[in-house]
């Protein structure tokens, strides 16, 4: 039996799908296929200046430290929160 409060979750899931679904409809996408520039060094020098990494490292360097503290925080705070709730780690 289905209560009111699934009815109601499965309800809200339904329309945040049909939301994304068309807003994914919605976007122009590109026809033609794009290269990114992952890795494009060469043997000799071994760095490519407009490589992914090297966008990221060079560009952006404190934001991307500052997401890995938040997502290292997120994690060891799930562990701490498992381990409150009575949960075990490990088999």
């Amino acid at each position: 039996m289905i209560t009111p409060r699934q009815g109601l979750a499965v309800v809200a899931v339904g329309a945040l799908f049909l939301v994304m679904a068309v807003s994914f409809v919605g976007i122009p996408w590109p026809t033609q296929q794009h290269e990114i520039p992952v890795y494009n060094g060469t043997p000799t020098n071994g760095t490519a200046p407009n490589g992914i990494a090297n966008v990221l490292f060079n560009s952006y360097p404190l934001g991307l430290i500052l997401i890995g503290i938040i997502l290292a925080a997120a994690m060891i705070g799930g562990v701490y929160v498992a381990k409150m709730e009575g949960g075990k780690l490990g088999p």
